[in-house]
């Protein structure tokens, strides 16, 4: 899960609150002594019981009087950035435990992490970490990579990227249920950023881990999920979290236009018979989308195809073609839709021709285009807007039509 949001509106505070109930002097520790008055509180909701925190004015904290288990602060890992990080603090017990180390290395009592090295090989696409070795003191496990002559690149000596990774896989060794990191970008090249989540994500699933992250970097938001990227917001007094698309969020940040999903349409009505009906649907459109209306049906689908090998849209499962009925052979499952009647003009004259407009006309139009066009342009009772023509036209074939805007809408919202 990634928290993404402008500067100011909570993030680091949200995870400090998280943090604070692993360790009530984190507040004291990491944030400014005003920020709290009288009314300040933080209520906490783990399974069914309930821990408030609430201001102590002789302590100037927020603390509570109960008592939390240790195994579910044992479950709970935060890692905050520069200069609060836990990382920052393991220095000092790194040259506690030098020399226990380096008797390791002359006894040859150390072993290899496979699974650590093909994590960090994969990262950071190298095989630097091959010789990477792994010995336990005091019942923690500590790395280095074991060079020529017994020489040793102690672990905190390695890059304050290569030194953060390790210790976010030692916690999800541990199997902390929730690991929480503040600015997980940092320190860490684009390249290395967008492999980092790929490998986190399957180590949630074969670890059974909860990992929430804040990032201000777009190279990483664009490798998750839908459902993965979540907007935080301050209206007035109140932070919100809402999940939300990443070209959403792009264009919120950072001002960038973008869509999430493409639709390839024939001609211009199609394209509004199109926004029609996803407006009718009074579903909120989760994805931003680009209706783009190209010309004949070949074309359309032709325009997809080549989006899938150059991708000059997007990937082609957020690009899909839809046509009029008249072109049902090119139908292809989920990628080649049409709509419930072979065109929006043909359809009104099929009406037409049946007497069943609720307009009538004295010259008597040829076919759908040009009845349309007499349509759209006459006055007072010979006149019906587009959206009054969809109307219509949906009434005729409701059933057919909720088959098709469900299709229409699924492909707008995340599975």
């Amino acid at each position: 899960m990634c928290i993404v949001g402008k500067n100011g509106v909570g993030k680091t505070t949200l995870i400090r609150a998280i943090k604070n109930f692993q360790a009530t002097d984190t507040f004291t520790k990491t944030a400014s002594p005003y920020i709290f008055n009288e009314t300040s509180s933080i209520k906490y909701e783990v399974d069914e019981n309930i821990y408030d925190f609430k201001f102590n004015p002789q302590l100037q904290v927020i603390d509570t009087k109960s008592i939390i288990p240790d195994d579910i602060k044992k479950s709970i890992y935060v890692e905050l950035p520069i200069p609060h990080g836990g990382r920052f603090n393991e220095f000092q017990r790194l040259n506690e435990i030098d020399e226990a180390l380096r008797e390791s290395i002359s006894l040859d009592t150390f072993t290899e992490p496979t699974e650590l090295i093909a994590f960090l090989s994969k990262v950071y696409r190298t095989d630097r970490f091959n010789n990477l070795k792994e010995v336990e003191i005091r019942k923690s496990k500590y790395y280095f990579i074991l060079k020529e002559d017994k020489f040793y690149i102690r672990e905190d000596y390695l890059s304050s990227g290569e030194f953060f990774i390790i210790n976010v896989y030692k916690m999800i060794q541990r199997k902390c249920k929730l690991i929480v990191i503040d600015e997980i970008d940092i320190s860490l090249d684009s390249a290395a950023q967008v492999k980092l989540i790929q490998e986190l994500r399957s180590f949630c699933n074969s670890y059974q881990v909860n990992i929430v992250f804040t990032t201000h970097s777009l190279a990483l938001m664009k490798t998750l999920d839908d459902l993965e990227l979540h907007y935080m917001d301050m209206r007035g007094a109140v932070a919100s979290l809402q999940t939300r698309s990443y070209n959403y969020i792009k264009s919120v940040l950072f001002g960038f236009q973008g869509w999430d999903r493409y639709i390839l349409t024939e001609d211009i009505m199609l394209k509004n018979y199109l926004l029609y009906l996803v407006e009718k649907s009074d579903v909120e459109i989760f994805f931003k989308y680009k209706i783009i209306y190209i010309g004949g049906g070949s074309q359309v689908v032709d325009l997809m195809n080549r989006n899938k090998n150059e991708e000059f849209f997007s990937s082609s499962d957020k690009v899909i073609s839809i046509l009029d009925g008249d072109q049902k052979n090119r139908e292809d499952g989920d990628k080649v839709l049409c709509i419930p009647f072979e065109s929006v003009e043909k359809q009104l004259f099929y009406h037409y021709v049946k007497d069943e407009l609720p307009v009538e006309f004295q010259s008597k139009p040829i076919n759908g285009k040009a009845l349309h066009e007499k349509v759209s342009k006459s006055r007072d009772n010979n006149y019906m807007s587009d959206h009054e023509i969809f109307e219509f036209l949906n009434n005729k074939k409701e059933g057919e039509v909720a088959a098709f805007t469900a299709k229409l809408i699924n492909f707008l919202t995340p599975s």
